[in-house]
């Protein structure tokens, strides 16, 4: 499927909910919806969750509005070329340039436009062939770059120097690093989302990533250990790797979340767990334009 192809197939599922609501247009404004309804990059800070462009939806039409600055990129390299453009000087708000009324959707709460937030994150969140295709894509690029980067790390290196070569590495393979993870052997039992410090790593590191290229987000794990492990740790480790099987066992086509979470939980007790290990952190989730749409 082209990226024309896979545009189209978004679009017709935006038609078919406007006129399922009676709408004449729906505007995405979250950069996560606009990075998947234009198939590349809607950001510019990675801390907002607001595009740089609004794009909005007709039936028969696509229309962009973005300012001065952002336009020439947009077009060069995001954009298919097929959306009317709508540009604005950069003190300007976009606003004014969006359609309102009750004939409007939105991604978002709104006075004056229907907000169909859900309704859009569910079409969303149903990744077409294309979309898998890339992301399949991108998990292998980015368990590959996170393993070169484990090769690079060494026990006297501080977690932040450690960062720096994963992020680094990263880069190098055209993938960006929305979430950059790592712990030493002072941490990484501790803390179960390790913001790099200036800690040295020591006799165990972990490094975790979500890596996002043209909007689609994948996430990777590694551990390594400098010295052998005890076999306390290694029956540990076997254990989770069993509960992970299980969870992927349980999602298939057809299941619930419910279903498949409850995969895992069983797991746990065979493995000698908890009853309440799965509490102590979310066990996943749906994952395309955002590292996680939901925790499950």
């Amino acid at each position: 499927m082209s990226r024309a192809l896979e545009q189209r197939e978004k679009r017709a599922r935006i038609k078919a909910l406007l006129e399922a609501k009676g709408l004449e247009a729906l505007i995405l404004k979250k950069g996560a919806n606009v990075a998947w309804i234009i198939g590349g990059r809607a950001h510019i800070p990675t801390t907002l969750e607001l595009a740089c462009l609004d794009v909005i939806v007709y039936k028969d039409r696509i229309v962009v509005v973005t300012n001065k600055i952002e336009a020439p990129r947009l077009e060069a390299e995001e954009l298919s070329g097929d959306e009317e453009l709508i540009v604005i000087n950069w003190f300007e708000g976009r606003e004014g340039q969006l359609p309102s009324g009750e004939k409007i959707g939105i991604d978002g709460p709104d006075n004056n436009r229907l907000n169909l937030s859900a309704e859009i994150e569910e079409l969303r969140r149903a990744l077409n062939s294309f979309e898998i295709e890339r992301l399949k894509q991108i998990g292998s690029d980015a368990a590959k770059s996170l393993g070169e980067s484990m090769l690079k790390i060494s026990p006297k290196m501080s977690e932040v120097g450690a960062a720096g070569v994963i992020a680094e590495n990263l880069w190098a393979h055209n993938l960006e690093p929305v979430v950059l993870l790592v712990a030493g052997s002072e941490r990484i039992e501790s803390f179960r989302h390790p913001l790099p410090t200036t800690s040295l790593i020591g006799s165990l590191f972990m490094g975790v990533i979500c890596a996002r290229r043209k909007g689609l987000i994948a996430s990777v794990t590694r551990i390594v250990s400098f010295n052998s492990l005890s076999k306390e740790i290694e029956q540990r480790y076997q254990g989770l790797l069993n509960v992970e099987s299980a969870f992927f066992g349980g999602t298939k086509v057809g299941a619930t979340y419910g279903q498949a979470f409850k995969s895992g939980e069983v797991e746990y007790l065979k493995q000698g767990f908890a009853r309440d290990e799965w509490s102590k952190h979310h066990q996943g989730g749906p994952t395309g334009y955002l590292p996680r749409d939901f925790p499950a």
